[in-house]
C-alpha cells in the first residue's frame, strides 16, 4: 500500500519514527544497567569457565561474563523498546511526514484521508 498525504496527494511520505528512537534508547540503558547490575550470574558462569587457564581465566572470565551480560540484556531492552516505540508510533502519533507540503498525518489519516478533520489540516 502506497501511502499518500491526505493534504496534498503526494506520495512522496516520510516516516519520524519518534517513539521508536526514544524508546529503543531508554530501552537498551535500562537492560544494560541491568544486565550489569545481575552481572553476578554472568562473572559466575564467565569465571567457571575460565577456571580452566587458572587464575587470570577465572579473573578474565568473569569481566567477560559481565560484560557479555550487559550486552546481551542491553539488546534486548532495545528490542523491547522498538516494539513499544512501533506500537506509540502507529496509534499514538503523527509518524508520516508528507516531504511535498511538510504536512503531518497518522495512520488513521493515510488509510482514510476523509477522516482528517479541519483542525489536522490547519492552515497551508
Amino acid at each position: 500500500m502506497t501511502l499518500r498525504c491526505p493534504r496534498c496527494e503526494s506520495d512522496q511520505i516520510a516516516t519520524k519514527n519518534y517513539a521508536r528512537m526514544v524508546t529503543c534508547s531508554i530501552g537498551t540503558i535500562a537492560g544494560a544497567v541491568r544486565g550489569w547490575l545481575g552481572a553476578a550470574s554472568g562473572a559466575e558462569l564467565g569465571a567457571s569457565l575460565g577456571i580452566v587457564a587458572g587464575p587470570p581465566g577465572i579473573a578474565i572470565g568473569g569481566i567477560a561474563g559481565a560484560i557479555v551480560g550487559a550486552l546481551v540484556c542491553g539488546a534486548t531492552g532495545a528490542s523491547a523498546g522498538a516494539v513499544l516505540g512501533e506500537i506509540i508510533d502507529e496509534s499514538v502519533l503523527k509518524n508520516f511526514l508528507c516531504l511535498s507540503c511538510e504536512f503531518s498525518f497518522g495512520k488513521v489519516s493515510a488509510e482514510d484521508p476523509e477522516a482528517v478533520t479541519a483542525s489536522e489540516m490547519g492552515t497551508w
